[in-house]
Formats: C-alpha cells, structure tokens, sequence
C-alpha cells in the first residue's frame, strides 16, 4: 500500500478481512504501474533514472553490435531502442525540474554524437 501527498501519516495501519481474518497491509515507498514507478512524493525520480540507464544499455549493446552504422541506420536503432524507453508515458511523468530535464536532454545529445 503506498500513500501519495505531501503530510503522510505512516503511522496509521490499513487492514484487508477476508473470511474474518483480519490482515495488515504492508506499506511501500515505491510501485510500479504500467512500468511507471511512483513514490509517495510523485517525484518520480527513481523512474527517471532506470529510463536514463536503460537507454545507456540500449546504446552500449548498439554501439558493441553494430561498427560503423551508417545515419539512416543510427536513425532506426536509436528511435526503436532507446527513444522508445524515453518517451514511454512520459506525459504521466513528464521531467519538469531542471535537473531532470538536463539529465534527459543530455542522453538525446549524447546519442547523437
């Protein structure tokens, strides 16, 4: 169970009954939903890093696969593998603080180098 808000009572605990068996809910800092993962502060911070880190996988592997590309086919691999794992609902976490926005942008410069 994750709580999300600024003023987070983490004292309170939330109980599930099933068949007059009470059990506690355990709470968590993060959930992934649709491959987004969330805090409680929806600061998306962690989510934003493991995309950044994906897209450096995906370009090493494209990097130690393929040589010499030639633009066109730089082009199609960087759209299909790395651009992909950016932009994947990225209007639900859309990186609106500069720090994020730097670290996203420098990832789409550095590709194209």
């Amino acid at each position: 169970m994750i709580t999300f808000g600024r003023n987070i009572d983490k004292t309170h605990v939330y109980n599930i009954m099933d068949n007059n068996l009470v059990t506690p809910l355990e709470r968590v800092d993060t959930i992934k939903d649709l491959g987004i993962i969330m805090d409680e502060k929806l600061s998306f911070e962690e989510h934003i890093n493991n995309k950044i880190n994906k897209a450096y996988a995906m370009l090493g592997l494209i990097k130690r696969n393929f040589n010499y590309p030639t633009v066109p086919t730089f082009i199609l691999l960087y759209k299909n593998m790395i651009r992909s794992h950016l932009d994947y609902c990225s209007s639900v976490w859309s990186p609106y603080r500069k720090g994020d926005i730097y670290r996203r942008s420098r990832k789409g410069a550095e590709e194209s180098n």
